[in-house]
């Protein structure tokens, strides 16, 4: 596979799940990879990969993210992956509790895509503009109240169509990716909670959730999500933008 061999890619969030699995996807597919988050996984070491230990809602770290991939060749794929989540009753929220989550899913979303884009434009050989929403910012969900995490992703999907429009005289494209029921630490922790307040076991919980509302019946791995960020940041998806994929096992169908 070398579908992006020579591009250099910037992910945000790829010390674990689905920012780890592109990060690994990318760098299998040829590609050069900038990797941001709050934790460094000394584990995961390529020659192709280079750690910037940082926040993506803070601009002197994602500064320094794009200075490391440029020194590479430039940015020529960048993935807003990082986020965080929130289980909390809307009538219980917080301007501060509603602000944490926006600072680090649409803000810094924004800003992450802000200097990329400069980037690519000062380029001038196009590129991709990625971001991970989810499929909460689509429907609201019955016993999980995650309203201020629900308003950011759905926030996120809009801003895409909104850049993509911005930026298509250069030759970028902008998408999002709204991931399902995904097999990684942020939802195991989100499926604890809520298996807690309804007094179940979580693997009960589970299993009865992807029984009665996944008609595939199981979790993704985020390796899955991965193959799908590698086809929107390839050339094959060159007249693809503006658009959200779903990768839900079907949830939304139902």
């Amino acid at each position: 596979m070398s579908r992006l061999k020579d591009k250099v890619a910037l992910i945000t969030g790829a010390g674990n799940g689905i920012g780890r699995a592109t990060a690994e996807r990318f760098l299998k597919e040829g590609a050069k990879v900038v990797a941001l988050d709050l934790e460094i996984d000394e584990t995961f070491q390529d020659p192709a990969l280079a750690w910037v230990k940082g926040s993506a809602a803070k601009e002197q770290d994602l500064e320094e993210a794009v200075r490391h991939a440029r020194a590479l060749g430039g940015v020529d794929i960048c993935i807003a992956n990082a986020g965080i989540g929130q289980i909390e009753e809307f009538v219980a929220g917080s301007r501060e509790s509603w602000m944490r989550v926006f600072d680090v899913n649409l803000l810094g979303v924004m800003l992450t895509l802000q200097l990329a884009a400069r980037e690519m434009i000062a380029q001038g050989r196009g590129g991709r503009l990625l971001a991970t929403a989810s499929i909460a910012g689509l429907r609201g969900e019955a016993g999980t109240p995650s309203t201020a995490y629900a308003a950011s992703k759905g926030a996120v999907m809009a801003l895409m169509r909104a850049i993509s429009m911005e930026v298509a005289e250069f030759g970028i494209t902008a998408n999002a990716v709204a991931p399902g029921q995904i097999d990684t630490v942020l939802n195991a922790g989100d499926l604890e909670l809520v298996s807690a307040r309804a007094n179940r076991q979580v693997d009960e919980f589970r299993s009865e959730f992807l029984r009665n509302s996944v008609p595939l019946r199981r979790m993704a791995d985020s390796s899955e999500v991965a193959g799908l960020y590698a086809y929107l940041a390839s050339d094959e998806a060159g007249f693809v933008t503006g658009t959200t994929y779903r990768i839900d096992g079907g949830e939304l169908c139902i």
